[in-house]
């Protein structure tokens, strides 16, 4: 079995990916700058959902996902400059689950995943290893969190649909402490999460509430936990709020957070004190169920403007700001089915990478957005081509 650090010695050449471009359709705002796409023309792997993908300091990419055929947790690594992806399987036999990724100060890579039990998969730089967290507690479905520490624990946040309580943890000493933050009593709190460490490695996690549909934010301050509902159905129409949510944290430590409602895209973000809550994207009519399958991912750049990929009826789309409105873009068209099962990361250059499912074959496969300045067109360029 081959290990991280060999193939990033491996692969560490560069080699020139085949790509082609993915045909992009741009809201009539986004003259001002633009994004070109490219897909490359390799797949990651045959098959494959639910994916999760970050990339280290050097610019490689990591990404975990389900494999349907035998039921496999899969890991996948693609070294800089390079279209070949190393592929492992790290457990098989498996129910179907949703996967994070994260990575710690090593860049080495540490998973959840949520096989009707939250497990807990990491690389210590030589050799993988697999186990259970909270075993004992009840059944576990849709989404985890994942996150490691400075100094190098993982903590994890999951929904827990025996008993419908979201629970956090964190491993301390070689054992697991685990608290719930909410849940009983028929709640469904925490099916969509998310969370990021701050700068302390303290816990913050956005999640969605059912069946009242609400979008909260839990923190936790190094002495107690913090519980704020930040968009309900009663504020404005759209119905339930908090799938597909995604958090970063800001510089100043704010976060911001992207998340569906039932007819849109929203952004809510702390500034100043203040929650602020906008519609960036305007969404076709789910149908029934169709947005228990739509995710979105938010991520900031090195100016700390948000990047959202995001899908729906529509398509696989790229949403961003850039300091002064909104943009977007169509990456990629339904074709047939509307789930993407996708996940995007940033690289230190601010290069954009997209995994998706291909609606076509099947297949897992990169997108990369490289961001192109718009060119402006001078009074002697405009008096030239006139002449």
């Amino acid at each position: 079995m081959f290990t991280l650090s060999h193939r990033i010695k491996m692969r560490s050449r560069c080699v020139l990916c085949a790509v082609v471009t993915i045909m992009v359709l741009s809201s009539r705002n986004a003259s001002a700058q633009s994004w070109t796409w490219t897909m490359e023309d390799k797949a990651i792997d045959t098959e494959g959902s639910n994916t999760s993908m970050v990339a280290d300091e050097q610019g490689n990419l990591h990404l975990s996902y389900y494999f349907p055929t035998g039921g496999q947790l899969k890991y996948a690594f693609k070294s800089i400059g390079t279209d070949h992806w190393d592929k492992m399987s790290l457990e098989h036999g498996l129910n179907v689950f949703v996967t994070r990724i994260a990575l710690d100060s090593k860049d080495n890579p540490h998973i959840c995943y949520t096989p009707q039990k939250v497990k807990y998969a990491f690389f210590d730089g030589s050799k993988w290893h697999t186990q259970s967290v909270d075993s004992a507690a009840g059944l576990v479905g849709y989404y985890c969190s994942i996150q490691i520490t400075p100094d190098g624990k993982p903590e994890m946040s999951w929904y827990m649909e025996g008993g419908t309580y979201f629970r956090y943890a964190i491993l301390q000493d070689g054992a697991w402490q685990v608290r719930s933050i909410e849940g009983g009593g028929g709640a469904y709190p925490g099916k969509w999460n998310s969370m990021v460490l701050d700068a302390e490695g303290n816990p913050h996690m956005a999640y969605s509430w059912f069946p009242t549909g609400q979008l909260k934010y839990t923190a936790f301050d190094g002495k107690k936990w913090s519980v704020s509902i930040l968009d309900s159905p009663d504020q404005s129409a759209g119905g339930e709020r908090g799938m597909g949510v995604s958090l970063a944290l800001r510089s100043s430590g704010d976060p911001i957070i992207s998340y569906y409602d039932t007819q849109s895209l929203r952004v809510a973000q702390l500034s100043n004190g203040a929650w602020k809550k906008d519609i960036v994207a305007s969404l076709p009519p789910f149908g029934p169920y169709s947005w228990k399958n739509f995710r979105s991912t938010l991520v900031l750049d090195s100016k700390g403007n948000p990047h959202i990929s995001f899908e729906s009826l529509a398509g696989l789309e790229h949403t961003w700001w850039d300091g002064k409105r909104w943009h977007r873009q169509l990456i990629l068209a339904p074709r047939g089915t509307t789930y993407f099962e996708s996940s995007m990361a940033i690289d230190k250059e601010d290069n954009l990478f997209i995994c998706f499912k291909d609606p076509s074959d099947g297949a897992l496969r990169l997108a990369t957005g490289r961001f192109q300045a718009a060119q402006q067109t001078t009074k002697v360029e405009r008096d030239k081509t006139a002449n």
